[in-house]
């Protein structure tokens, strides 16, 4: 897959694939500070759409999700 992006701008130098069980946005939070990262992508529970919680300025968080 990454060879077809040869000719382009950018580079994608890094693909990664991982399983998870659908979560709460709470508990998603609390697996992104785990890890410390400052992005944690998940299955949410409640809507059953894959998720991302995000870290924004000061100690506020942001979700964003795909529509159905």
């Amino acid at each position: 897959m990454l060879e077809e992006f040869d000719e382009q701008p950018w580079h994608v130098v890094r693909l990664k694939e991982h399983t998870t069980e659908p979560m709460t946005v709470d508990d998603a939070l609390f697996q992104m500070e785990m890890v410390g990262h400052d992005f944690y992508l998940f299955m949410d529970k409640e809507s059953g759409r894959a998720s991302v919680v995000y870290r924004r300025k000061a100690y506020d968080y942001g979700v964003i999700s795909l529509a159905g």
